[in-house]
This record gives C-alpha cells, structure tokens and sequence, in this order.
C-alpha cells in the first residue's frame, strides 16, 4: 500500500539516526536552492513561533541555535581520554526513544551529556549521541532546542575525513530532522534545504542503506515545504521525481 503522508508523519518518531557519508547533489529537482534564508509567505495554520528571515526577524542562521561557545566546546573541543563515554547511557536513550518514552530518553541522556562531551568532542560518537538528544526532544516537539542538537551533529559528521565518516543513513536522518525542524518553526528556505540534502542523500546511497519509504517521506514534506513557499512549478517537477520512485519500487 501507499505510504500516505498523514501515516509518514505518524511515523516520523521511529526514524533511527545513527549513521552516514558526503554524497553529491543535484538529483532532478532536488538540487540545493541558492537562497538558504529570507522571508516566505506562510500557508499553515501553526502556532509555533515564526523564526522565518526577514525585517525584525529572530533567525539569524545556525548561530540562532547554536552558540560560539557550544560549537567551540562540541565540535572543535579535544577529547579527554581520561573521561570515559557514556555508553550505558547512550544505549538506554537510544530504548526509551524506540519504545516512545522520549522525555525519559532526554533526561538520561542529558544527565550524561557533559561526560559524553568531554570523552568526545568533535568524534562521530558524540555526533550520535546529540542526534539521539535532537530525537529525543523532536518527539516531544521541542523544535528550538532540537536543531541545536542537530546542527551541532551535523557539523560534527561532515568534520570527519571521508574514511572515517559515518555511513549515509546518518547524513540523511540529521539533514531530515533539520528539515522538519525547520519547517515546524516554518523557517521554510532552511526546511526546504535540508530535505533536499536528505533526498539526494538518499538517492545516491548504496542499496539498502537509507530505506525507501523514507526517501519518499522525504519527498512528501519537501512538497509541504514547497506549498508553504507558494512555489508551485517546482512541486510538479518534485512530484514527477516522486512518481518515478515510487515506479521504481512498482508501489500500487
């Protein structure tokens, strides 16, 4: 059956983010746009505050999220060998987000976010330990606090050298996570940046890597992003990108 978008959002909490690679762009239609901020006309009905760009605008690019301070201590920081990592920690957030108990899974990992930090700052294992924080706090919609968390891995990731990065499930969950954290706060330029980074990533993976009904989730939220933004001739070019996926998966 066809994965519609109401159950894809439904399904947004079980997404794994614990892997990843650089991987070009440039799929049809899914090419990054050059425009990453600015002001859009919003067509949603949410609530949320608006941190799109603009005159008076609260968003000011990643920093909004992530301080100089936090960017120099998680990404630039050196490792302590003599602290040790939180594994037993890390493994029972990792539980509690699977069996949907993410407040539980926030706060034990929290309680060992400074140890985690210490052990492993700037290393991929701390870049896996702040998207399962990022999981954590998106499943309750706490959007503002999880972008600093997948921002912060993000940065991590792409730090490595390519013979030591992640596998490209990890690239694709943290640019998604980005993208549906951004356009929950209908920051949309970002949104939509980031979904197509997932998509391309994705689509240029090694077989079995990134499953498809989460390429096409992606595909779905880009063409949310895209409506949001009253770009209207790119959603059909994104919705024949769709449609030759889902021919390729023969979905009926």
């Amino acid at each position: 059956m066809r994965l519609r978008n109401d159950r894809a959002q439904k399904a947004l909490p079980f997404l794994l983010c614990l892997v990843a690679s650089s991987v070009p762009l440039g799929l049809t239609g899914c090419s990054e746009p050059s425009t990453t901020t600015g002001g859009t006309t919003s067509t949603t009905t949410s609530t949320k505050p608006a941190l799109q760009g603009g005159p008076g605008s609260t968003f000011k690019g990643e920093e909004t999220f992530v301080s100089p301070e936090e960017e120099k201590r998680f990404v630039d920081g050196t490792p302590d060998t003599s602290v040790k990592f939180p594994e037993e920690e890390f493994v029972k957030g990792k539980k509690l987000r699977d069996l949907l108990k993410p407040a539980e899974g926030e706060k034990v990992l929290k309680s060992k976010l400074d140890e985690a930090v210490k052990s492993s700052a700037g290393e991929t294992r701390l870049g896996q330990y702040c998207v399962r924080i990022n999981n954590c706090l998106h499943m309750q919609g706490k959007e503002t606090e999880a972008m600093k968390y997948a921002i912060i891995a993000t940065h991590i990731f792409y730090k490595q050298p390519p013979e030591k990065r992640p596998l490209p499930m990890l690239f694709f969950n943290v640019h998604l996570h980005q993208g549906l954290g951004y356009k929950a706060l209908r920051i949309y330029p970002e949104a939509e940046k980031h979904l197509r980074k997932a998509i391309n990533i994705a689509a240029g993976a090694p077989a079995g890597q990134v499953d498809w009904n989460w390429h096409r989730l992606c595909y779905y939220q880009l063409i949310d992003t895209l409506t949001a933004e009253k770009k209207f001739g790119e959603i059909k070019v994104v919705k024949a990108d769709v449609k030759a996926l889902e021919d390729s998966h023969k979905v009926k």
